[in-house]
């Protein structure tokens, strides 16, 4: 609805999902062509032109205050962010872009006047990135535009917004408030554009910003996986790059954590390679002279966020392990979700989000409990999901161990998110890694009564063939074999069954582009009665021999046996040999 005002423009629920027409509507295609022409410069004034007339189009299509693409002030600042580079790095560059700096200068200033009148819904209802978006297009463009009668007012205003956010959107131990490692890096790509727009004009950036930018580094590449640059896929993910600043996939965070380590401490992380582009072009080229010092990432609890990883001599081989009091809005509903990362390869995955506005089934799939790696309790979710973006009874957890011994780490968590529910129950995790290639989950549901206590395990994108014991499934992976299998407390197999997704039911989907989801294996065991109830799970990239006696389980991997107390496996001792 063009000619709908912007605070109307979304009442129309038949429009479909209208995160596919924000996206392309940021003006990706500006960064690109940008950067083309930088690599090409001979094809600058085609690259020009095609982009000036294109933004021309946009504006003519879109008066302000009317139709969706103003009914986000986001968006609105993400768009002029992208004029703005493009304007910088090519149309004023070039003869074909000749008219362009009113054309987007009349933008930043309708836009900005537009942010500040309705700032306050961020502020409210929506204090989080985009919050953060908004106030950095008002200190952007009151940067750019310094003859603005209103610029002296964007600028302290945009700066006081991302001042006081700096310290209340990222946690002490790096985490973040949405509890999303893609919604993270949007953040932090507004933050380094705020840097960029304070050094132009002279003056040095907040220290709060550079102090949460050098928190988020640490939290972010202690869960990275070093071959790829990926982290695991969790959290809401609606596919954001608002700046696109470098050839390297999607989900390849080094290039926003090369620039955020050369701004902060004046190193690289990374040797040389297609993510030093965006520290590049924020930074300046005369950056990637800075040193580089390899993070060594280890086993690391990062308790207030609830976030914990457990990290191999082999750093490709890892866990990240979900389990703590939520402390702000939702992310998604995986307490004690468990991701696991075998030489180089996510082989046990969180599914994503899909989309936003998908027809419900799908929606609450990859949100609700049982689409992750973790443990449901007669059917119901951790939390409540009340609307689109909304839970009630946020889930409150506790650590209960986290140690590195070595050559094995442990770490424990329960949650209390079945407490509200008849027989209170409780779900306890404890989660034993040998390193580098085998990981021992038990799973304990306490409280009263008789229960319905649901198992499940997503794979990665692998080749699967469930065993003949329908215990577990088989993953084959470039790097070998991994293996899950499940028990009962007494060692017996914990018979289920292995589904690949199709589209008769939601099982067995992964996400990891918005809008995009692929067949996955995914295996899933109940068992009914009364609690407590356990479940043992043994993942391995490795052969595996198991023999219980009574409570007692040993577990012989790679020559050794390492035994544990099924009563208490994390605090009895681990015996490596026996």
């Amino acid at each position: 609805m063009p000619d709908a005002p912007w605070f109307r423009a979304l009442a129309d629920d038949r429009a479909g999902d209208v995160k596919y027409a924000w996206e392309p509507a940021r003006f990706p295609q500006a960064y690109h062509l940008a950067r083309a022409a930088a690599f090409f410069p001979e094809r600058a004034d085609r690259y020009s032109l095609a982009l000036r007339r294109q933004i021309e189009g946009f504006q003519a299509s879109s008066r302000p205050g009317f139709g969706i693409h103003w009914a986000s002030g986001q968006e609105i600042g993400l768009r002029l962010l992208a004029w703005v580079f493009s304007l910088d790095v090519l149309l004023s560059r070039s003869s074909a872009g000749s008219g362009a700096d009113r054309l987007v200068g009349s933008a930043l200033l309708s836009g900005a006047r537009h942010i500040e009148e309705h700032l306050d819904y961020a502020r409210i209802a929506v204090y989080n990135n985009h919050l953060l978006s908004e106030a950095l297009a008002l200190f952007g463009i009151g940067a750019v535009l310094p003859e603005a009668p209103e610029s002296v007012r964007w600028r302290g205003l945009g700066r006081r917004i991302l001042d006081e956010q700096a310290s209340r959107q990222f946690y002490d131990d790096g985490g973040y408030i949405q509890q999303s490692h893609n919604y993270h890096r949007v953040a932090l790509q507004d933050y380094l554009w705020a840097c960029v727009f304070a050094r132009a004009m002279g003056d040095a950036p907040s220290k709060v910003w550079l102090s949460a930018l050098e928190r988020s580094l640490d939290f972010l590449v202690a869960h990275q996986n070093p071959v790829d640059g990926r982290l695991p896929n969790y959290g809401s993910n609606d596919g954001a790059l608002p700046s696109v600043l470098s050839t390297c996939d999607f989900s390849d965070m080094r290039p926003t954590l090369q620039a955020i380590s050369v701004l902060t401490r004046g190193e690289r992380i990374y040797e040389p390679g297609p993510w030093d582009e965006t520290t590049a072009w924020l930074l300046g080229i005369r950056s990637l002279d800075a040193p580089v010092r390899r993070p060594l990432r280890k086993s690391v609890s990062f308790a207030s966020t609830g976030y914990h990883v457990l990290r191999g001599h082999d750093e490709s081989s890892f866990a990240a392990f979900r389990c703590g009091t939520l402390r702000d809005r939702f992310s998604q509903i995986d307490m004690l979700h468990l991701d696991v990362w075998w030489r180089g390869h996510n082989v046990l995955v969180d599914p994503g989000s899909y989309q936003y506005n998908a027809a419900p089934r799908w929606h609450e799939h990859f949100m609700q409990t049982g689409a992750h790696n973790t443990v449901s309790v007669d059917g119901k979710d951790q939390m409540v999901h009340h609307r689109q973006f909304k839970v009630l009874y946020w889930t409150k957890a506790a650590l209960l161990e986290f140690d590195d011994r070595g050559d094995s780490a442990v770490c424990a968590g329960e949650h209390y998110g079945y407490r509200r529910f008849p027989g209170a129950c409780v779900h306890r995790r404890d989660v034993i890694f040998l390193k580098d290639d085998t990981w021992i989950v038990v799973d304990r549901v306490t409280g009263s009564g008789e229960h319905t206590v649901r198992l499940h395990w997503l794979g990665g994108d692998f080749e699967s063939t469930p065993p003949g014991a329908e215990n577990g499934m088989d993953l084959r992976t470039p790097a070998g074999l991994f293996t899950i299998r499940s028990f009962d407390a007494d060692g017996s197999p914990l018979v289920g069954r292995v589904v690949r997704g199709d589209n008769v039911g939601p099982e067995g989907w992964l996400s990891r582009y918005y809008g995009e989801k692929i067949a996955v294996p995914s295996f899933a065991a109940e068992r009914s009665g009364a609690v407590p109830l356990t479940m043992v799970s043994v993942l391995s990239g490795v052969p595996v021999d198991v023999s219980v006696k009574g409570t007692r389980w040993g577990v012989s991997v790679n020559r050794n046996t390492y035994e544990f107390d099924l009563s208490d496996p994390v605090a009895g001792d681990l015996l490596s040999p026996v």
